[in-house]
């Protein structure tokens, strides 16, 4: 799609443009169907994301930013399964732009960069997993990374 191709950094241009839609998802879905449409949209982003390597001959191409769009809302779950005041910040329209909730969504686009760049392991090793299978979990096994971040800041402060 078009976002894949704006200039530098498709994976950050992916991750900015999929925080609102995260944020929309919550909204309309709330938390379970935020769940199962989540999941549901994993599955066929392996599928796209193999059909595009195919196509495009190469491996995890850059353009396509499909993986880092159906990760980032995992990056909201955890912490949002086990933060009742998380998940209220996120499927309450009052709250969607208070003070807390813009921190919430400025450490999950920077957490979620951090390791999507670093990835650490088993990030950077599940980009070897088959067709589209590593082009999209090593980007769900940084989200989770940024779900353990989370969890951890909200339990400790």
């Amino acid at each position: 799609g078009p976002i894949g191709h704006l200039p530098k950094a498709p994976g950050t241009w992916g991750t900015l443009f999929a925080i609102p839609f995260s944020i929309a998802l919550f909204q309309w879905a709330g938390i379970w169907g935020a769940l199962a449409v989540s999941i549901a949209l994993i599955l066929f982003s392996v599928w796209c994301c193999g059909a595009a390597e195919k196509v495009l001959h190469q491996r995890d191409p850059g353009c396509v930013v499909l993986d880092e769009f159906v990760a980032v809302p995992v990056c909201y779950l955890g912490v949002a399964l086990f933060n009742p005041q998380i998940q209220m910040q996120l499927t309450e329209t009052g709250s969607l732009l208070s003070y807390q909730s813009i921190g919430l969504h400025l450490a999950v686009f920077i957490l979620f960069r951090i390791f999507d760049i670093w990835k650490p392991w088993p990030v950077g090793p599940s980009q070897k997993w088959p067709r589209g299978w590593g082009v999209v979990m090593d980007d769900i096994l940084a989200a989770g990374y940024v779900n353990l971040v989370l969890c951890l800041i909200f339990v400790l402060f």
